[in-house]
C-alpha cells in the first residue's frame, strides 16, 4: 500500500496483483482520504484512485474551481497516465458528474479502456435538480437543507473561519451539481450501474433510472437504504456490487 504523492490523486492497493484501477472521485466537500477506507474492501487486483480536487483535503488552501471548462480539462490532465490503461469509474454527486463527464473523454481518448461506470446518488444529466437550488440559499437555511440531507453535524468545522471556508466549498461544488446538463444520450459504449438511495432528496428513483438513455451497454439501477449519504451507511453494499462488476473484469484480463 502506498500513497500517491501527485496533488490530485490518493493511490491505495498498488502492486503486481493490480489487474485494474478503480477511479473514484467523492462528493461535494469530501476529501480523498474519507475512500482510503475502501481498499480494504476491495478485491486484491483492483487499486484504488481517488481524486482530490482543488480546495478539499490536503489542498484545502487552493480555491475550488467554480466553472466546469477549467474543472474538467485540468482533472482529464491529471487523469491522464491513469486514463490509458484498464479502468473503472466511481462517483457519488457532483463526483458521478465527473465520473460520467471523464467517461466521455477516455472513450474519445482511449477508447475500450473504461469497462465500468459506476453513479451513485446524482440525477440523471437530462434531469433538473430539485428546487429551491440549495447552493442559492440564504445562510441558516443553506446549513438546515445541508443537515437535512444527512450531513453529519461532526463533521461542519467549529471555528468560524474554516465554517465560513467549508460553507463555501460546499455552495461551490453544488452550484457546479445543481447548473449542470447534459443532453447527449445514448453516447457511451460503457456497462453503467446507479446506485439510488431510498431516502436521497437529490436524486430520487426516476431521476437515477434515466440514466439507461447515457449508454448503449448494459444498465441497472440498484436501490439501497439511506439519505444521501448513503455513500458512507451502504459502503460494503456498494462495494460488494463493485467487487461482483470488476471481479469479472479482472478474471478475464489475466
Amino acid at each position: 500500500m502506498y500513497t500517491d504523492t501527485r496533488q490530485w490523486t490518493l493511490v491505495v492497493n498498488s502492486g503486481p496483483a493490480t489487474r485494474i484501477r478503480l477511479i473514484c472521485f467523492p462528493q461535494v466537500g469530501a476529501a480523498a482520504e474519507q475512500l482510503r477506507v475502501w481498499a480494504t474492501g476491495l478485491a486484491d487486483h483492483i487499486e484504488l484512485v481517488v481524486v482530490n480536487l482543488p480546495g478539499h483535503g490536503s489542498r484545502r488552501d487552493e480555491a475550488p474551481y467554480d466553472n466546469w471548462p477549467s474543472l474538467l480539462e485540468n482533472t482529464f490532465a491529471a487523469l491522464e497516465p491513469w486514463l490509458g490503461e484498464p479502468h473503472a469509474l466511481f462517483g457519488h454527486g457532483l463526483g458521478a458528474l465527473l465520473a460520467y463527464e471523464t467517461s466521455k473523454y477516455a472513450q474519445q481518448r482511449f477508447p475500450g479502456r473504461t469497462r465500468h461506470l459506476f453513479v451513485s446518488g446524482c440525477r440523471s444529466p437530462d434531469s433538473l435538480p430539485r428546487r429551491p437550488l440549495l447552493h442559492s440559499l440564504p445562510l441558516e437555511a443553506f446549513r438546515e437543507e445541508i443537515l437535512s440531507l444527512g450531513g453529519s453535524p461532526l463533521e461542519i468545522p467549529r471555528r468560524q473561519s474554516e465554517l465560513h471556508s467549508y460553507e463555501h466549498l460546499l455552495r461551490t461544488g453544488l452550484k457546479l451539481f445543481e447548473t449542470w446538463y447534459d443532453t447527449s444520450s445514448g453516447c457511451l459504449e460503457v456497462p453503467l450501474t446507479a446506485f439510488h438511495g431510498s431516502e436521497d432528496p437529490l436524486a430520487n428513483a426516476s431521476q437515477m433510472l434515466n440514466w439507461r438513455e447515457f449508454t448503449r451497454r448494459e444498465f441497472e439501477l440498484i436501490e439501497v437504504q439511506g439519505n444521501h449519504f448513503f455513500i458512507k451507511s451502504q459502503r460494503q453494499r456498494l462495494l460488494q456490487v463493485i467487487n461482483t462488476h470488476l471481479g469479472l473484469l479482472g478474471e478475464l484480463l489475466a
